[in-house]
């Protein structure tokens, strides 16, 4: 997070306080809906002690750079004001939507709006950080309204004054009239002369036409017979190629799949940064006096979109293409707190229909990761509960791990387990995403039940979802009509 402005309140706010101290909850209901950029638009605000100084933070990287009131700023303001009005917009229809549905309460709705209205207030700057557009000083000003239209002023109509001057105009016309009359030519006729006779001429004889030879007629071309005219070939109708896709005679044929979605502490770290970065940082964070770790660079490591909002994001995405004929568990890690065996740290969600695609993101959406910095993953309990959901004998079944790639933390062997579950399972397969670590405690799991591991770069979103997406290809295939 890095600070953008600082603001001096002449006179506290109470609406503008309240508002700011909403602002995680706000951003989370816009995260949950939208895009992260639109999330992003409204600076983090941060009343200080004194309870008049406003300090706006932004998650976004790269050197921060003020649209000024200049001609200069002017002109990328009028660039930037579209997509500020567009997300504006978004936010707004999210809003009616949410209150519609009853998702929302009146008074996140109520929070939600004045957001948005505070995007219009005199106080605000917005800054482009990464030619992403960031508004500082909302909610704290007045809005601004439009200058008023001056008033109109109505037209009297002019009174008629022509009939002065046509008085006179129609007397001058028949003065002209009548001095005309009096000086007028009289009109002389034309002379008419007798017509002249002349003599008729006398006609010379006419030579006579020459005879005409009789025609001798030409002999008339035989017809010629046209060949018969084929009749069109009636082409057979090709028959459609075979669905390439699964047979499914009953529903105990379909395929199963269920998915341990990791929401250990190590799903906190940003998914923008590689592996690498990653496994530097941890281990400086284990002796942070020794490193200098400070609180701002936890924060930075931690920024959005981290490994767990980006990767519930993907799967919500992806479940819409799963055919409807397969079921789909759900189970939740969080982290250790003991080694103790007894001690239950993960969650079965249990199994979702195809009618269930919807309660089932509104699990994966209220899945939070835990906050405590203890190592490892409860990966045996899970994939025990995992087994409980899905068949792997007579019926294929698919797992996939959804992890930051630490062991577990009760130091059970988790590679032991499935040695022996994938002897008495042959149809189990096991895929692992592992999401930009450095750890391959998991491997084992992929390679025993001839699964897949995805461990590549995946510092985006979009790469995120191919490699999730990759995973979930066993069950994706169509399934058959017939």
């Amino acid at each position: 997070m890095q600070r953008l402005a600082r603001f001096k309140l002449d006179e506290i706010n109470q609406n503008a306080i309240v508002l700011f101290e909403h602002y995680d909850e706000i951003i989370k209901i816009i995260r949950s809906h939208l895009p992260p950029s639109t999330a992003t638009l409204f600076a983090k605000p941060e009343i200080k002690s004194d309870q008049v100084t406003v300090e706006w933070y932004s998650e976004l990287e790269g050197q921060p750079y003020l649209v000024s009131s200049n001609e200069s700023g002017n002109t990328i303001l009028q660039k930037i004001a579209p997509l500020i009005q567009q997300r504006l917009n978004a936010i707004n229809s999210l809003t009616q939507s949410l209150t519609q549905k009853g998702l929302i309460t009146p008074e996140q709705n109520a929070w939600l709006t004045q957001l948005v209205e505070g995007a219009s207030h005199d106080t605000k700057q917005i800054y482009l950080v990464n030619n992403e557009p960031v508004i500082t000083g909302w909610g704290i000003g007045k809005k601004v309204e439009p200058p008023a239209p001056p008033p109109v002023v109505p037209l009297t109509a002019p009174k008629h004054r022509w009939c002065y001057w046509l008085l006179p105009l129609l007397l001058l016309l028949l003065g002209l009239l009548a001095w005309w009359w009096l000086n007028r030519e009289p009109v002389v006729p034309p002379k008419v002369e007798p017509p002249k006779v002349e003599e008729p001429k006398k006609e010379e004889p006419k030579p006579e036409p020459p005879k005409e030879e009789p025609k001798v007629e030409e002999p008339k071309p035989e017809p010629v017979q046209e060949p018969p005219k084929e009749e069109p070939k009636v082409e057979e109708p090709k028959p459609e190629p075979k669905k390439n896709c699964r047979v499914v005679e009953k529903p105990t044929d379909a395929p199963q799949l269920a998915i341990i979605f990791n929401n250990a502490s190590g799903m906190r770290y940003t998914l923008l940064e590689s592996a690498k970065k990653v496994a530097i940082f941890d281990e400086k964070l284990r002796n942070p006096a020794k490193y200098g770790i400070t609180q701002q660079d936890v924060y930075y490591m931690y920024r959005k979109p981290n490994r767990s909002v980006a990767s519930k994001k993907s799967v919500a995405e992806l479940i819409n293409n799963i055919p409807t004929a397969v079921d789909i568990g759900l189970v939740e890690l969080k982290s250790c707190l003991s080694t103790s065996k007894k001690a239950s740290y993960a969650t079965n969600h249990g199994i979702f229909t195809a009618a269930q695609r919807s309660t089932l993101k509104a699990k994966l959406n209220k899945m939070q990761v835990r906050e405590n910095q203890v190592p490892g993953t409860p990966i045996y309990e899970g994939l025990q509960k995992a087994l409980t959901i899905i068949d792997g004998k007579e019926r294929e079944a698919l797992i996939v791990l959804i992890t930051e790639g630490n062991g577990d933390c009760t130091n059970r062997n988790v590679c032991e387990l499935i040695k022996k579950e994938a002897k008495e399972r042959p149809k189990l397969k096991i895929n692992i995403v592992n999401i930009n670590s450095p750890w391959h405690n998991t491997d084992c799991l992929a390679k025993t039940t001839g699964g897949e591991i995805l461990n590549g770069d995946m510092t985006n979103q979009v790469k995120l979802t191919e490699a999730i997406k990759k995973s979930m290809e066993p069950v994706q295939q169509e399934i058959c009509d017939e």
